[in-house]
């Protein structure tokens, strides 16, 4: 199959036109014409007039030369930047200032020189660069026997870069029946969170949250934490979070009760890709008061989105918090199940 591919593309070559100057050898004795782009371990890419970016395995190189300067990224991340040539094991970069020899295998990576800077961007980008995330709509109404009507709206945005990550969600349900004129539904609950990885494993993260529930008679709840996290699984299709911390919260609510506690953080954050299109998402968060032991929370969320084209989905979210101690007259527990379509947005690939 390389063979084959090796002689498709060598006939192609042919039709190339002189701006196409550098050339790369394969061990079959095959050649490709064209630009070379970067190099992570396992492809080399090369751009051609006849046939766009060209995806070569790594194994599959004998030798190239390239006519432009490339970065060259050793293993302990110093770089260095010149035109590049095989020579055996090694490669031969010629800088502005001196030529010098880099062992093939103490090179990580290899990028072009506007490869290289889009890749520096990704790293440090600005606040409001890299963000992705999407939001999601579900309306019910009733009418006839019944009055009511239902909205549901939710938004969550994640911004990750090679080291910390930014993280900000919302979600709000309001319902009403006009048969007996009430509300039956009103709350809003938002959060916004810092993660910085100390290593692969470990990250430390920094936390703000807040919200009103009309029906819990809950003016107001307002918690900022902290605490540490674990990368339990790290995978392109499983993810999976463990986190524990420490915070304040303060509770108003509308009977006069304050409350002031110190309190606890226990979590995991968990995602599977069920296939292309479809994610499944859980977590589970306990929060139990440090000063007051017989006041705690839990607050657990299990989702499954689906896209059915490149900017809209389809929604399904079940909610469920408890709370220990609710005011008199209130449950424990409430349960809240929603469906909808939404939307996404990504940051554009470079």
């Amino acid at each position: 199959m390389v063979k084959f591919t090796g002689c498709v593309l060598l006939l192609l070559s042919c039709f190339a036109t002189g701006s196409d100057a550098e050339q790369v050898r394969l061990k079959n004795g095959d050649h490709i014409s064209g630009t070379i782009v970067s190099m992570d371990g396992k492809k080399l890419i090369v751009k051609t007039s006849y046939a766009g970016d060209v995806s070569i395995d790594w194994n599959s190189v004998d030798q190239f030369a390239s006519d432009h300067p490339l970065v060259i990224t050793r293993g302990d991340q110093q770089t260095v930047t010149g035109t590049v040539k095989t020579a055996g094991d090694d490669f031969v970069v010629t800088t502005t200032e001196r030529t010098q020899t880099v062992a093939k295998s103490d090179v990580a990576y290899m990028r072009s020189l506007s490869d290289q800077a889009a890749y520096e961007k990704s790293l440090n980008p600005s606040m409001l660069e890299g963000w992705n995330g999407g939001g999601n709509f579900g309306l019910a109404f009733a009418r006839g026997n019944s009055q009511t009507t239902n909205i549901a709206l939710g938004f969550d945005a994640k911004r990750k870069t090679a080291n910390d990550a930014w993280s900000l969600n919302a979600a709000s349900i309001y319902s009403t029946d006009a048969n007996v004129d009430a509300t039956t539904a009103n709350s809003l609950q938002g959060s916004i969170r810092y993660d910085r990885d100390l290593n692969k494993r470990l990250f430390v993260y920094g936390t703000f949250a807040g919200g009103y529930d009309e029906l819990q008679d809950l003016d107001y709840r307002f918690m900022p934490g902290g605490g540490i996290g674990f990368h339990a699984i790290a995978t392109a299709k499983t993810t999976l979070d463990l986190l524990g911390g420490f915070g304040y919260t303060r509770e108003s609510y509308s009977t006069g009760l304050i409350r002031n506690l110190a309190t606890a953080t226990l979590g995991n954050e968990f995602t599977y890709k069920l296939g292309s299109r479809t994610t499944f998402t859980q977590n589970l968060y306990y929060l139990p008061s440090i000063n007051d032991t017989s006041i705690y929370r839990i607050v657990g969320n299990v989702g499954l989105t689906t896209k059915l084209n490149n900017w809209m989905t389809a929604n399904l979210l079940f909610n469920d918090r408890y709370n220990s101690e609710p005011v008199l007259g209130n449950k424990k527990n409430d349960v809240l199940f929603t469906s909808g379509v939404g939307f996404t947005f990504a940051a554009k690939s470079k």
